[in-house]
């Protein structure tokens, strides 16, 4: 098969060791969508790819592109750009490690989709510069924005039961396997399979056990609508991106389960465990 000679700007996902001298790099391009390649002698110590593949850094890179193999040659890349208040910050570079690795679960080799690029570039450049009770929304905005780059974005205003909008006030729940909310009507119809969270569902007041569906979660409303805020943010903008408000664990939890759902078998995310385990979220 002929090869291809591309060059393209890149992001660093992922790097591993490759024999004595090389690594195994896996990029998200802006032409291509996510690459893996091998970059020859880039562990040696005069490599001529030099800083330029770190985790997060921006390249421009020239690879040798084979349609009839997963991995790809590095024949020269250019360091762009490198994100240093992330690497001195272990907050911050958790974040960002666990959009590198979204981004690297949920798609899949040569799909462009520039959309993507952005969303990881626009959070690595917004994690330096948003305050501290900004960093956890701007993490959010970045998820349902890759969502909806990705084809299955969350419906944050309607019901996905009747389409009728939801409440404003009030327990929402928000199933995984539906996409979305539900409203309080839709929920005690008791239409979808008994799952987590059906036994609070009886607690707080009228919800009718069945009324969660598999993988679902029982949520304030408050919380629906500030992602749906968050979502309608068609740009990122620092001053446009609301502090973190109080409850924030919900939101968490909700958006991890959609995203872990669309990761398919073993989808659980081990960043967003380590995030846990650091203490980077609050609340």
């Amino acid at each position: 098969m002929p090869r291809q000679i591309a060059k393209t700007r890149a992001i660093v996902l992922r790097t591993r060791r490759m024999g004595e001298t090389s690594k195994l790099v896996t990029f998200f391009t802006e032409e291509f969508g996510r690459l893996k390649v091998v970059a020859k002698g880039s562990r040696k110590p005069k490599s001529k790819f030099g800083a330029a593949l770190e985790l997060m850094t921006e390249l421009q890179a020239v690879c040798y592109l084979r349609d009839d193999r997963e991995l790809q040659t590095l024949s020269d890349c250019d360091l762009l750009r490198t994100f240093p208040s992330l690497l001195g910050d272990l907050q911050l570079m958790s974040y960002g490690s666990a959009a590198c690795e979204m981004i690297d679960r949920l798609t899949i080799d040569q799909e462009p989709n520039k959309r993507i690029y952005d969303c990881l570039k626009g959070v690595l450049q917004g994690l330096g510069e948003v305050t501290s009770q900004q960093v956890e929304p701007l993490f959010w905005y970045f998820q349902v924005r890759l969502a909806e780059a990705l084809g299955y974005r969350p419906e944050l205003t309607e019901c996905v039961g009747c389409r009728q909008s939801l409440d404003t006030r009030g327990l929402l729940s928000f199933t995984v396997t539906l996409g979305g909310g539900l409203c309080r009507s839709c929920s005690q119809r008791g239409g979808v399979a008994e799952g987590p969270g059906a036994a609070a569902l009886e607690v707080e007041g009228g919800y009718h056990s069945k009324g969660l569906a598999e993988g679902g979660y029982l949520v304030g409303a408050e919380s629906i609508h500030f992602l749906a805020r968050l979502q309608s943010l068609e740009v990122y903008r620092k001053e446009a991106i609301p502090a973190r408000p109080n409850g924030g664990g919900e939101i968490r939890r909700m958006l991890r389960g959609f995203l872990e759902y669309h990761c398919g078998q073993g989808g659980r995310l081990k960043s967003l465990d380590f995030l846990d385990s650091t203490g980077a979220y609050r609340g």
